[in-house]
């Protein structure tokens, strides 16, 4: 059973990462983002990628601690990793609103999680999957979350074309402001001026 189920994931994830190779490649193919709602690319991509990502979490739980490479200590990054990729995967949905996660344009946000990421949902559920993939401990699902990363970061990727041509200028100098995935640097310096300052007497 275990092995059916990875199988028809790493079928759903490999075709997912190929048409999305593909549209990143050879344009004008595009799979995402999706022209609209009932079109042919949003059903294929839209089954493909969730069935990838249900079919990745029910391998973790079919072969869970498979694998003879980690002991119970693999939950201290693994459980935080996977609960902080959820958490802001989730409020990143509010963020952005429904409409634009959905391929719409209800306006270009750049604010919020997007002051330090151009795709802090994409960023937070690749750290969700490494955290699974972690706590899973299992090969599989190492495979699968791989092959779902791929995913996430050729989405980023082949998003981008499209939000220059939807926004233009506004978007080309929110993209030379804020990093791809993860701005650290802008993270630390919001850390470091929210610290308390330290007087002498």
């Amino acid at each position: 059973m275990t092995l059916i189920v990875f199988a028809a994931g790493l079928l759903a994830g490999a075709t997912l990462d190929l048409l999305l190779l593909r549209t990143l490649l050879a344009p004008p193919f595009r799979i995402w983002p999706t022209p609209e709602p009932g079109s042919w690319q949003s059903l294929i991509f839209w089954g493909l990628f969730r069935g990838g990502m249900v079919l990745t979490f029910v391998t973790a739980a079919l072969d869970w601690n498979s694998t003879p490479l980690l002991d119970w200590t693999r939950f201290i990054p693994g459980l935080p990793l996977g609960l902080i990729g959820l958490f802001i995967t989730v409020c990143g949905y509010f963020n952005l609103g429904l409409g634009n996660t959905y391929c719409g344009a209800d306006g270009l946000v750049t604010g919020g999680l997007y002051r330090f990421s151009r795709n802090p949902q994409y960023t937070a559920s690749i750290i969700g999957l490494v955290g699974l993939s972690i706590g899973a401990n299992s090969l599989l699902t190492i495979a699968l979350s791989t092959v779902m990363v791929g995913a996430y970061v050729m989405m980023a990727l082949v998003e981008e074309d499209w939000l220059k041509q939807l926004y233009g200028a506004p978007y080309r100098d929110y993209c030379m402001q804020t990093a791809r995935f993860l701005d650290l640097q802008g993270l630390l310096a919001l850390v470091e001026r929210r610290k308390p300052s330290r007087q002498t007497s």
